[in-house]
């Protein structure tokens, strides 16, 4: 993929070879992130990367002809998204261990640690993407508040075309760089194409967000699960029993429970938390003042008072009252 830019000469993108093992290692963390690797048991490094940046995004294809074993403690400031081109490799995150194939994909969160293990015929095009472009994203595009931090779930793409997807996004946009490298030199146009590769991501990567983003008519959660929701958004009920919900639509409490965790990131009850949080945030700030923060809490099927005081606080860093007086 870079591998083909880099041999016609495209501005931009760097080609890199390298036997040593202490510049392939200064090289990559200066690209991708910093970390340690050991290729001392294996035969010697053949490394061969090629990277390339759009905008703030930096795109590297990685071989490093050599089995090795890679830790990373990712920076607050970007994720790294590993889409595997050749060979199997495994990697372990968030204490459980996955094995990425060809076409098939995993993303790294910020703060979180990572290790790698790579044999000598893997290949992987690494993405590195500024946390801020997806956070943008939901703030700006999608208008959520962005409160806690976005972290991505490893091993829980929501479809099992985005890999494909990806890969096919990333081919595209290599081939429009070969085809003109100046009009993707656009500043303006760079950002399109980051808010594109966020919306993929955040839309089919289950995340601390999914349930949220699921709101804006991008859920791609199975029919239980969407059904679950619909009752959860038309019920004004204080007690909300997932036995009763499960019944409703037609699975066991676990399937509910689960396929919650997995394309939402969130049980059902923590749903229905945040879901009455956020009818009672828009109330406050539609409110013209004439209505109390009881009486809209009322309104939005909160009767504990308290407590819902407290979960707002730590999801919008002010108590309703204050949200109601601003709004006055």
């Amino acid at each position: 993929m870079l591998a083909v830019l880099a041999q016609s000469n495209v501005a931009g993108v760097q080609s890199f070879h390298s036997d040593r093992a202490d510049v392939v290692h200064e090289h990559l963390s200066k690209r991708l992130s910093r970390h340690r690797f050991d290729c001392g048991r294996a035969e010697p490094i053949d490394a061969r990367i090629y990277s390339m940046e759009l905008g703030a995004i930096q795109f590297v294809d990685l071989q490093y002809g050599t089995e090795v074993d890679v830790e990373a403690q990712l920076e607050d400031d970007h994720f790294l998204v590993h889409l595997a081109l050749d060979g199997e490799t495994v990697m372990w995150a968030d204490g459980n261990r996955y094995q990425l194939r060809p076409d098939e994909l995993m993303v790294s969160s910020p703060g979180t640690p990572l290790k790698v293990h790579m044999t000598g015929n893997c290949r992987h095009l690494a993405v590195r993407m500024p946390a801020s472009i997806c956070t943008d994203y939901l703030g700006q595009q999608l208008h959520i508040p962005v409160q806690r931090r976005l972290e991505f779930y490893p091993g829980r793409e929501g479809t099992r075309e985005l890999p494909l997807v990806w890969r096919g996004m990333l081919t595209h946009i290599c081939g429009q760089l070969q085809l003109c490298p100046i009009t993707m030199g656009n500043k303006r146009l760079q950002r399109q194409y980051g808010m594109l590769l966020a919306e993929v991501l955040l839309g089919n990567y289950c995340n601390s967000y999914s349930e949220q983003i699921a709101l804006h008519g991008n859920d791609i959660s199975p029919r239980h699960v969407r059904r679950a929701r619909e009752i959860i958004h038309d019920s004004v009920e204080e007690t909300i029993s997932i036995a009763a919900l499960a019944a409703q639509v037609g699975v066991s409490v676990r399937s509910l429970q689960s396929g919650f965790r997995h394309f939402l990131g969130v049980t059902p009850l923590e749903y229905v938390r945040r879901h009455r949080l956020e009818k009672l945030h828009s109330a406050l700030m539609e409110s013209d003042g004439a209505a109390s923060v009881t009486e809209l809490m009322l309104e939005c099927g909160i009767v504990n008072f308290g407590r819902y005081a407290q979960y707002y606080r730590q999801q919008y860093g002010c108590l309703p009252s204050e949200t109601l007086r601003k709004r006055g």
